[in-house]
């Protein structure tokens, strides 16, 4: 059975502080124009989504550049609960042999409605350790890899310098640690610096 972890699309979602938030409406209707037809303006952050390296690198890959093969296979899912910070010496006990895809669980709790600024952030080292180990992508419940009043954004320039792909606001409130299958791909959005992605996960055998 697919579990969704995408985190849900709607008015009062929390988004991070500043960004566009999310508005759908319907721009012709089916009794006056024929057909519903709707439009949506938000924030590429805003909810589940991948960040292209362009986002923290004038000069990185756009969403649209990515391998999507990376955001499609088998992932590893850990809890990281009740830490500030993901250090060095919480990963190096992890098993990694073969992993490419991580994710994070760092929340008992989910908030749809609001946006907490005490998220679970991700050392540097942690990710060169990672990249050392073979990972590729590392997802995470949190809004971002950086906290909020972290403008030298060190975590997400390790993740460009070591090339490894970032998901943010994965919703992972009723899954379990372990292996599972994943898809999650990014929109085609040519110079894009993030998407959107719907992102689903099935327990392996």
């Amino acid at each position: 059975m697919w579990i969704d972890i995408t985190m849900p699309l709607h008015k009062n979602m929390p988004i991070w502080p500043g960004d566009t938030p999310f508005q759908y409406r319907l721009m012709a209707t089916l009794e006056q124009d024929g057909a519903n037809v709707g439009e949506i303006t938000m924030s590429l952050h805003a909810g589940t989504h991948i960040d292209a390296p362009f986002h923290y690198d004038d000069f990185g890959k756009s969403i649209d550049a990515l391998p999507i093969e990376l955001f499609i296979g088998p992932v590893l899912i850990v809890e990281m609960l009740d830490v500030k910070q993901i250090q060095l010496e919480d990963v190096e006990k992890l098993t990694l042999d073969g992993v490419e895809r991580l994710f994070f669980k760092t929340k008992q709790q989910y908030d749809l409605y609001r946006f907490d600024a005490s998220f679970t952030t991700i050392h540097p080292e942690v990710v060169r350790f990672l990249a050392e180990k073979g990972v590729k992508v590392v997802g995470t419940d949190a809004p971002s890899v950086d906290a909020v009043d972290d403008v030298t954004l060190q975590a997400h320039h390790a993740f460009r310098e070591e090339q490894l792909y970032i998901i943010e606001n994965l919703y992972l409130k009723d899954i379990e640690t372990g292996m599972y299958e994943f898809i999650g791909v990014p929109l085609a959005m040519q110079g894009g610096d993030a998407s959107p992605i719907r992102a689903v996960v099935r327990k392996m055998k």
